[in-house]
């Protein structure tokens, strides 16, 4: 049963977090030669799976920095290049940024959220000591002045996981980063406590006027744990909903004079994406015909119907189609790869 704070919560995000149809994303189709990203041959660095995708149009070219994991547990984060968005060749220098042994990023590195800056690129990336398929409790950040590298870490992280009893004291996985007009940055992430119940995974939001020293959004009206010290901005659905268990993995962007947000939902039977907006980037509408992609919509069925993980959306806008790249579970053991689906404009 939820704790009596999460439905005061619930209440107080309601105006933010309701479903409407104020307006329509595209209606997406699944790749018909999907995957367009798999894992590397056996005893490579990404022989497991490859997701998390994250994407920059830059110069004609369509960069994907993804996540790789191998079979020892240890992760890290590559590249791979299209000039169509569907045709991709993995970096020969992969992977582009690998754990080394030290510091707080010591055995799992990933994903890379990118940005553009006047001096070159910016990644954010969550970290882990321990080799495991989880999520960590640390934000990295690198940097480079090509998107190909090399990159440089910094020697400490720049955001972490909420103190022992609130509701991101688990892990903090950060999921999309942007300029505001302002000067400022904003970071969206997945905060959550225990990562083996799978259960209230919600989205996150920091600010930032350097990009190193980050402040988490905090609602004054909730003063006890586990939000005494920030607030989620974008929780789980109505129980029994498509994503009444659990949000996370969302890729926020500016759109118009608001934001939109594709994430990723669960009821714990499966995962699919959803969408929503927002004027200010706190206060969320859902769109009433969620999810917008699912399993279903997949081109290629060969696989089993069972698997149902349909996750960590990316959303690309360019002059004459719309991209949503999105990770898809293969049915090994954490295993996966890298899909696509289109809407023509």
């Amino acid at each position: 049963m939820r704790q009596p704070l999460l439905f005061l919560l619930l209440i107080l995000l309601t105006a933010g977090c309701r479903e409407h149809d104020s307006s329509s994303p595209p209606k997406f189709e699944g790749y018909k030669n999907n995957p367009i990203l798999t894992p590397g041959e056996p005893g490579s660095w990404d022989d497991l799976f490859v997701s998390a995708p994250q994407v920059v149009f830059h110069e004609n070219t369509i960069y994907l920095f993804f996540m790789g994991g191998n079979e020892a547990g240890r992760m890290a984060v590559g590249l791979a290049t299209s000039r169509d968005g569907f045709n991709f060749t993995k970096f020969e220098g992969n992977p582009l940024l690998a754990p080394d042994s030290t510091g707080f990023d010591i055995f799992t590195l990933g994903p890379g959220i990118i940005l553009k800056e006047d001096t070159g690129w910016v990644m954010y990336y969550n970290s882990l000591e321990l080799a495991v398929y989880t999520p960590g409790a640390s934000v990295g950040r690198a940097t480079a002045k090509e998107l190909s590298g090399p990159w440089t870490r910094e020697n400490m992280p720049v955001l972490t996981s909420g103190k022992k009893g609130e509701w991101d004291d688990g892990f903090i996985l950060p999921c999309s980063v942007m300029e505001l007009d302002d000067g400022s940055y904003r970071m969206y992430y997945t905060g959550g406590r225990e990562i083996s119940s799978w259960d209230d995974f919600y989205i996150g939001m920091a600010v930032s006027r350097d990009g190193f020293s980050w402040r988490k959004y905090n609602d004054p009206s909730t003063t006890d744990h586990p939000y005494a010290d920030s607030d989620p901005v974008f929780i789980s659905g109505e129980e029994g909903s498509w994503d009444g268990m659990t949000v996370w993995m969302a890729n926020v962007q500016r759109s118009g004079n608001g934001f939109r947000m594709y994430y990723t939902g669960s009821t714990g039977r499966g995962e699919a994406i959803g969408y929503a907006e927002s004027r200010d980037g706190i206060h969320w509408e859902r769109y009433r015909g969620n999810p917008v992609y699912e399993r279903k919509d997949d081109a290629d069925l060969s696989h089993s119907v069972e698997i149902k993980v349909t996750s960590n959306p990316f959303f690309l806008d360019l002059d004459t189609i719309r991209f949503l790249y999105y990770y898809h579970e293969t049915g090994t053991p954490s295993g996966g790869d890298i899909r696509v689906a289109t809407a023509v404009k």
